[in-house]
């Protein structure tokens, strides 16, 4: 997987469940691999199209009221032959104010996922 760059037209966080979740729904699903609180979703080709992060306030460090306010996000997926890193920002309008916040979570290529990078935003 070399560098690449993806449009995410679906996306959404659920107060409720407090799950933020992202997904290039023009891309076909196959897997995914669970990383703590991140579930990384894996198109037909082995790349990432989307992910769902479970216990999103806590691992943004924010209320849920302010992830309920999202305007954009952005992530990165940085895929090396042994670790997979997923860096997400959010930015999100709280009380007039623009904030960011950014969750990072890590874990092991136990899939032989091909080394890269990709870069996924509303």
């Amino acid at each position: 997987m070399d560098k690449d760059r993806r449009y995410i037209d679906f996306w959404n966080y659920d107060l409720e469940t407090d799950i933020f979740f992202f997904r290039d729904k023009s891309q076909k699903y196959h897997s995914s691999i669970e990383i703590g609180d991140l579930v990384l979703d894996l198109g037909i080709d082995g790349s990432p199209i989307g992910a769902e992060l479970l216990n999103a306030s806590k691992n943004f460090g924010v209320s849920k009221l302010l992830l309920n306010g999202i305007t954009s996000f952005k992530s990165l997926v940085t895929i090396s032959k042994t670790d997979i890193k997923v860096t997400i920002t959010v930015s999100a309008t709280f009380r007039n104010a623009n904030v960011e916040k950014v969750s990072v979570s890590r874990g092991i290529n136990d899939m032989n996922l091909q080394a890269g990078q990709i870069a996924m935003a509303c």
